[in-house]
């Protein structure tokens, strides 16, 4: 059975709120997402920055600042993502969303992002996940010819497949991390 995706939005925005211990799980998450050598090697990591529901990636960029690591995260314009350079979490205000983002904008070049943290309301086996419904991440990462792009969920938003039409400019992302396991997408 498919759903069209503005009903598949709030039918897993309700099942969100029901998950259960999100901090632990979020922190299980970045463990599991540390231990890749993508993790140890990345110099410039994009990441989005969490709304209270999702999975936390304030760990990421506290450990990615600690590491020495630059992290970017997006800000949102009318139409399309830019971004900018996180140097502390006092850098940030909430943006036209009410989602933190950093103060500045920069012009940057996609490919210098080595990981690209990618959000979603759910994702699948194959890689495809469900957004906000703005299109800002399929826009930004169908210009993207570099970098992994990883996607965070807990376990109970990851599905074997979506029960949506997969659009063509719908992005994938090469790789799942949950509480409790990687899925690399072929």
């Amino acid at each position: 059975m498919q759903f069209s995706k503005k009903n598949l939005r709030e039918i897993l925005k309700e099942k969100r709120k029901r998950v259960k211990d999100k901090e632990v799980k979020s922190h299980q998450i970045f463990h599991n997402l540390e231990k890749l050598s993508i993790w140890k090697d990345s110099k410039v990591i994009n990441t989005y920055i969490s709304l209270e529901e999702e999975v936390d990636t304030k760990f990421i960029i506290y450990h990615g600042l600690i590491e020495g690591k630059r992290i970017f995260s997006p800000i949102i314009t009318k139409d399309e993502l830019k971004f900018g350079e996180v140097l502390s979490f006092n850098d940030l205000e909430p943006g036209p969303l009410g989602i933190l983002q950093p103060i500045k904008t920069l012009d940057v070049d996609y490919d210098i992002f080595d990981l690209i943290i990618v959000p979603g309301l759910a994702f699948d086996y194959r890689g495809y996940r469900i957004g906000y419904g703005k299109g800002y991440y399929d826009k930004f990462l169908s210009k993207v010819k570099r970098g992994l792009k990883v996607g965070l969920i807990f376990e109970d938003l990851l599905f074997k497949v979506l029960p949506i039409e997969i659009e063509t400019h719908d992005q994938k992302v090469d790789l799942i991390i949950t509480e409790k396991r990687i899925i690399q997408i072929r």
